[in-house]
């Protein structure tokens, strides 16, 4: 019987130990610098290089209305572990954010990157830690 109470004082803590690093964590994502107040913006959420670089199999996807300037958006519940987030205003609503004859968006655009460039985003600069509640910051180009 004492074997059995050690053995589960042990698991407790092993738990207890190994639980923090799977838990869930709440993600939010803002965005700011919307200059029109029209149509729609897609959030994407990729949690590898692959899906992020191709726009595929993202984790989550969310389209919300535009009806200001800035916009808090609710990701809900996620594992710990590494993401980065993509972002568009669909401003004519066509579905799809649409692109200039040279080849870049014609429609504003983010990432969870720091970096301001005009340039597509890495995932190596849009990635981020997630290990408890956080709010990311995406500023439309």
């Amino acid at each position: 019987m004492k074997n059995y109470k050690y053995i589960l004082a042990a698991m407790s803590v092993l738990i207890a130990s190994i639980s923090p690093s799977l838990m869930a964590a709440k993600l939010a994502v803002a965005i700011d610098n919307i200059k029109e107040i029209q149509g729609s913006i897609y959030i994407s959420l990729y949690d590898n290089e692959t899906s992020f670089q191709t726009n595929e199999n993202a984790l989550k996807r969310q389209k919300i209305s535009v009806d200001k300037t800035t916009i808090l958006v609710e990701l809900g519940d996620l594992p710990a572990g590494e993401y980065a987030v993509k972002a568009y205003q669909d401003v004519n609503d066509n579905g799809k954010i649409d692109f200039s004859g040279m080849g870049m968006p014609s429609e504003p655009y983010g990432s969870s990157s720091k970096s301001k460039e005009a340039a597509p985003p890495s995932y190596k600069d849009a990635k981020f830690m997630l290990s408890k509640n956080q709010q990311v910051q995406i500023h439309f180009l």
